[in-house]
């Protein structure tokens, strides 16, 4: 509920800065256990226009889907969801016929899906429409944490609407330029890719068969996601003056180059929203923890488009955290202990790290014109595909991590 009308002090057990999809899952999952919640909103409590469609969707495995579901969220979200059922990976890095290709299949694990894919702007409209019901949630909307300081045990945050919230912790779940990471005093690697993902939404004459399909080019990943009906979401990495180039065309002209790429693989392509975009980079913090401060998501981590890790390695965050929290709190421990903080550091750590590092690495490979890495790319592709175990491994690691799997990722109650 967004509160306008309160004292300019505010006693809160936490406060969250950031209000994206992972900010707002992981607030409304402690208010629901009971925490009395601040959560700090930069953008205007703004409806979502559904007659606009965006390309721009979350691509979340089954164990993200559980922590929706834990928060009341899937039953706003089942209808419009679209699984998915297979995973493919194909390198078409020298333009020639024959194309190595990888797939995966659910069934083969013995799932229904791999998970689903949620059009963004959905995702957000049923978050945000869910915060009302929170009664011990209070959303600030439009306000940003100006600054934050302890102060007798206790975190002291300022906030631009003239607030302040007292809380025993804060949690930054706002964004590659968080202020509570940079206030708590956590560094982070940062490296500009000079890349740009473009994101669009396709209908096409050929059925998907609820395959999400990545292409391995010099340039970037150019994925197609599936949706509902014979449409799907494109993620396009190119590098950024390529980019621009092809942001700067006519219709017609960004569509044809589209279809040029798609290999005919879903027919004739027909583009149904404006593009979409954004520079791509990778951010990893040096720790996830400090005095009375945690950070999650992309405070704490950024990553290629690649696989679609992002918005799922953000969910495990928010679930472990919300484990550990609720933990202490029935434990009667302080909250913002150092103690307590600390367990969140360990469970995430090896996640988060082992996936920065992988996805990174793989960036590099896939968006690299050398031909000894295509050779080694298509090399790599074929042996997956003809070792079971192998491919195995591969389907387990990308599409069924465990490395973090408590409660909620397993489809039980906080």
């Amino acid at each position: 509920m967004e509160k306008t009308d309160l004292k300019s002090d505010i006693q809160a057990d936490i406060i969250v800065s950031g209000a994206g999809p992972a900010g707002l899952t992981l607030s409304i999952l402690l208010g629901r256990a009971g925490f009395k919640v601040v959560l700090i909103d930069a953008e205007p409590p703004t409806p979502v226009n559904m007659d606009a469609p965006s390309g721009r969707t979350a691509a979340l495995l089954n164990g993200s889907v559980n922590v929706l579901k834990a928060a009341g969220l899937w039953e706003a979200l089942h209808d419009i969801a679209t699984p998915l059922r297979n995973m493919r990976i194909i390198d078409d890095s020298k333009g020639i016929a024959e194309r190595p290709q990888l797939e995966f299949s659910a069934a083969d694990a013995g799932l229904e899906c791999f998970g689903h894919n949620i059009p963004n702007n959905v995702l957000r409209m049923a978050l945000a429409n869910k915060v009302p019901e929170i009664k011990t949630l209070t959303r600030f909307a439009p306000a940003k944490l100006t600054s934050y300081k302890i102060d007798g045990g206790q975190v002291v945050a300022a906030l631009d609407n003239g607030k302040t919230v007292k809380a025993s912790l804060i949690i930054g779940t706002d964004g590659r330029n968080s202020v509570v990471r940079k206030i708590a005093g956590i560094e982070a690697k940062i490296h500009d890719y000079g890349q740009i993902a473009m994101t669009c939404l396709l209908e096409h004459t050929k059925p998907h068969q609820f395959t999400s399909t990545e292409f391995h080019r010099s340039g970037g990943p150019f994925t197609f996601v599936p949706m509902a009906g014979n449409m799907s979401s494109l993620v396009w990495a190119e590098k950024t003056e390529d980019a621009k180039r092809f942001l700067a065309m006519k219709r017609a002209d960004y569509e044809r180059a589209i279809q040029d790429r798609s290999c005919g693989l879903l027919g004739t392509i027909a583009l149904q929203s404006s593009p979409e975009s954004w520079p791509l980079m990778m951010l990893s913090s040096d720790r996830l923890t400090g005095d009375r401060a945690v950070i999650a998501a992309e405070a704490a981590h950024v990553m290629s488009p690649i696989g679609a890790q992002g918005l799922n390695l953000s969910l495990r965050d928010i679930a472990a955290l919300a484990e550990v929290i609720t933990d202490a709190a029935r434990l009667g421990e302080d909250i913002g202990s150092t103690i307590v903080l600390e367990r969140y550091e360990r469970r995430r750590r090896i996640d988060v790290k082992s996936r920065v590092i992988g996805v990174d690495g793989y960036n590099r490979i896939v968006a690299n014109d050398k031909d000894a890495l295509k050779d080694f790319r298509r090399l790599g592709i074929r042996t997956v595909g003809k070792i079971p175990g192998l491919k195995q491994i591969a389907m387990s690691h990308s599409l069924m991590p465990s490395m973090d799997d408590g409660r909620l990722l397993n489809g039980l109650p906080l």
